[in-house]
C-alpha cells in the first residue's frame, strides 16, 4: 500500500460505501465521499439509469459538492463508485475531471449488480493523463460479497 492514500468514493445506494468503509479499515486511508447536489438522481435506479444515460449523451455531468483536500500530499488515491450500465458513473466521471493533474497513482474500485462490463477501460478513458492501474470490483446482487483476502490482496499491489 502507497505511503499516503486517500480514499474517494461515490455511494448512490450506499453499496460503494460499504466497501469504502472496509478500505479504510484495512488501510487507515483517509476518506471522503463524494457527494452531488441534493435531487440530482431519484432514489430509484431504473430512474437514475435514464438520467445517467441524458448525462452521459449531452456531456453534462452532475456538479460534485465535496471539496477536495490538497491532493499531492498522496500518493495514491482510491476512486471508488457504482457500475452504471457496465460503465462508470457519471459522478466519477466528473471527479475524474477534477483530479487532473495530479501525478500519483490512481485505483479504481467498483461495485456492480452484474460483471463489470468495460468498467475498467471505461474508467481509464475518463481518466485523461492520470495513471491508472488494474482495479477492483465487487458483485453486489443486493448484499456486497467479497473475500477479505482478496481485497487485501489488491491493496498490496498498490
Amino acid at each position: 500500500m502507497a505511503k499516503q492514500a486517500l480514499i474517494l468514493y461515490y455511494s448512490q445506494f450506499e453499496t460503494t460505501a460499504k466497501l469504502a468503509s472496509q478500505i479504510h479499515r484495512l488501510t487507515d486511508a483517509d476518506i471522503l465521499q463524494v457527494r452531488v447536489a441534493p435531487g440530482t438522481f431519484p432514489d430509484d435506479m431504473t430512474a437514475t439509469n435514464k438520467v445517467y444515460k441524458k448525462q452521459r449523451t449531452s456531456g453534462q455531468l452532475p456538479v460534485l459538492t465535496t471539496k477536495l483536500p490538497k491532493l499531492d500530499y498522496y500518493d495514491a488515491i482510491l476512486v471508488g463508485g457504482p457500475v452504471w450500465d457496465g460503465q462508470v458513473s457519471s459522478p466519477i466521471m466528473q471527479l475524474l475531471k477534477q483530479l487532473q493533474g495530479y501525478s500519483g497513482v490512481v485505483a479504481p474500485f467498483s461495485t456492480g449488480w452484474s460483471a463489470t462490463g468495460n468498467y475498467q477501460q471505461d474508467f481509464i478513458a475518463h481518466a485523461g493523463k492520470l495513471y491508472v492501474i488494474t482495479g477492483y470490483h465487487v458483485l453486489t446482487h443486493a448484499a456486497p460479497r467479497f473475500a477479505v483476502s482478496a481485497l487485501a490482496t489488491w491493496l498490496r499491489k498498490l
